[in-house]
């Protein structure tokens, strides 16, 4: 950590945003460097600290920090009230996962294409110690983050890469998702290849022991069961069925789906236990029949306007594409499952999900058994499932994977933006609000007060004169007399404030000699100013925040508040001249228009007589 700047070294200026000076990017001074900082403000309640990008810019005067003034907003920081603040220069940490929660009911997988196109790599977290929330503005919508992976550490940086694996999670209680559950129950689950205590904790001691993967995907449902109870919100229903040669429909006992959440009667809950002790390892794979039964299920007893999703679990199966001799476990279908999935996801907006129990790894680790093509987990299938089904990249793994997935689900859905993260877009340049704003700091910020005073009476009477002669021409009368002009020139706007009470009565003078003669809403802004400057005038005192407010930028002292507002005014007098100067003259109608002098009578045509 490096200190660049602070409130003792530095003026915070608040800017209208823009180019490279918006959102979480500031702005410093040529020579003061650039990258990733920690900036943080002390408030009444401590300090707040927010991750920003410090990039230099010739246009940012030097002594001076400028931020955007809708971040300053979202700090809640005024600039006028001089808080203390530091800024820190801070080298990122890679963030590898991120898991963020949907704010809205929008589609997962929509909202997961929008973020990978969203330009998020480079974008940059404060990451406190403690279970302190923390929030990704995404297009402007704060995200909240749930879970976020830096290696354990905290109190720094983070930053998101291409390489960073980010994750949606939309929660039961906003996302209405039906599911069928899909429980893999062929011979080859009952292999205990999946160990447990000094890998997995949840359920056991220090010691370590093997399980069946039928007994790890009981304890992860009933896992899903607890984490369902918990909830209750948007109507979701449930389905669990059984496959290996054939289908059966374990829960609810009736058939269809049911809504199993806190609200559910103690009846269901039993029943969904029962359904789960029930399963059984035996037999060969059907996968395409479970597929297209699940896929009845949803159509028939979903809900309208639900996600619909089928999580498949599985050791996977030995499979090749038609057509191809497969080998191993048979797979039995009565449709090749990767066209049905693509089927179902493109024509009924039906996702999968698969979850590959186990891994040949863990199978060889345990080394109790003879390596046979149809015990050997194999997830091909299932990779290419998902790929046709929108659903995320294929989970595998043992007891600990599979926990965490269906605690996920449990709680909502998770979704997984499967594209890498795309590059942000270039800023632009600055815009001309922004500069002359930054103008404004390098004006204001020389010693020299007087002599930039002079150049303001200048401008100012100039453009006075300019505007009455447009109000003459769009208006029918001038909006000044020449004795109010000559007066704010030569009396107003002709010394310099040295203190308090020479401030106060140029405000005095200033707001009332500036004042237009119209209404016309032509001078709707300057009038308001002027208000402003007259009612600040009227308390008698020299009320820099408020002058500070007004002006656009923080003042502390007469000359600078005499400058600031003079800058203000002149910059207001230049969009009035330039809006009426575009305007068409107001033609006045008399009330009573006098009438045309009657035509002569027409006289008759002369005819000769003799």
């Amino acid at each position: 950590m490096t200190r660049v700047a602070d409130s003792t070294s530095h003026r915070l200026a608040v800017v209208p945003g823009g180019g490279p000076i918006a959102g979480n990017r500031i702005g410093l001074a040529a020579g003061d460097g650039s990258g990733p900082c920690l900036m943080s403000v002390r408030s009444t309640t401590g300090w707040l600290r927010t991750a920003v990008f410090a990039a230099e810019s010739d246009a940012v005067p030097p002594g001076q920090v400028a931020v955007d003034d809708e971040l300053a907003v979202a700090w809640d920081v005024d600039a006028s009230d001089r808080p203390d603040w530091l800024l820190d220069r801070m080298t990122p940490v890679p963030i590898r996962r991120l898991v963020l929660e949907l704010p809205t009911e929008r589609d997962p997988a929509d909202a997961a294409r929008d973020i990978a196109k969203a330009g998020l790599v480079g974008t940059l977290l404060w990451i406190p110690a403690g279970d302190v929330d923390v929030s990704l503005p995404i297009d402007g919508v704060p995200h909240r983050v749930r879970e976020i992976d830096l290696g354990g550490r905290t109190d720094v940086v983070a930053s998101l890469t291409r390489d960073t694996v980010v994750e949606l999670h939309a929660s039961a209680v906003r996302a209405g998702v039906d599911i069928v559950v899909l429980a893999d129950s062929s011979n080859s689950m009952s292999v205990d290849d999946l160990p447990v205590g000094v890998e997995s904790r949840r359920f056991f001691g220090s010691s370590q022991r093997w399980i069946t993967r039928m007994e790890a995907l009981k304890r992860s449902l009933q896992e899903l069961l607890d984490i369902r109870l918990q909830i209750s919100g948007r109507v979701s229903r449930l389905a669990l069925l059984e496959f290996n040669h054939q289908v059966r429909h374990r829960f609810p006992r009736q058939g269809g789906m049911a809504q199993l959440d806190g609200s559910s009667p103690e009846s269901l809950v039993q029943d969904f236990r029962h359904a789960v002790a029930l399963l059984r390892p035996n037999g060969g794979t059907n996968i395409g029949n479970a597929l297209h039964e699940a896929a009845n299920l949803l159509y028939q007893h979903g809900r309208p306007g639900n996600e619909k999703l089928i999580v498949l679990v599985s050791d996977g199966a030995n499979w090749t594409p038609r057509g191809d001799q497969g080998i191993g476990e048979v797979v039995h279908t009565v449709e090749e499952p990767v066209s049905l999935v693509a089927h179902l996801h493109r024509d009924v907006g039906i996702r999968l999900h698969a979850i590959g129990i186990s891994t040949a790894e863990l199978f060889h680790r345990r080394g109790q058994y003879q390596p046979n093509e149809t015990i050997v987990p194999n997830h091909a299938l299932l990779e290419e499932l998902v790929k046709v089904g929108g659903g995320d990249p294929t989970t595998v793994g043992g007891l600990d994977v599979l926990a965490d997935y269906f605690a996920g689900l449990g709680g909502g859905i998770i979704h997984r933006v499967g594209e890498r993260l795309g590059e942000p877009a270039r800023p632009g340049p600055l815009p001309e609000r922004t500069r002359l704003a930054l103008d404004r700091l390098r004006s204001v910020g020389t010693i020299d007060w007087d002599q930039r005073r002079a150049e303001l009476s200048g401008r100012i009477s100039e453009l006075v004169g300019r505007c009455d002669t447009e109000s003459q021409r769009v208006l029918g009368s001038p909006a000044w007399s020449d004795v109010d002009i000559m007066r704010l020139s030569t009396r107003d706007l002709g010394r310099l404030a040295s203190g308090d009470g020479e401030l106060v009565r140029f405000l005095t003078g200033l707001s009332g000699g500036l004042r237009p003669g119209h209404d016309s809403p032509h001078f709707g802004a300057l009038r308001a100013v002027l208000d402003e400057l007259s009612a600040i005038a009227g308390r008698r005192a020299a009320d820099y925040p408020r002058l500070s407010e007004v002006s656009g930028i923080a003042v502390d002292s007469p000359s600078s508040a005499q400058v600031a507002v003079m800058q203000r005014v002149h910059d207001l007098l230049v969009d009035l001249h330039r809006t009426m100067a575009g305007a068409q003259p107001h033609v006045v109608i008399p009330a009573n228009p006098v009438p045309d002098e009657a035509p002569a009578p027409a006289r008759s045509r002369f005819t000769y007589r003799e």
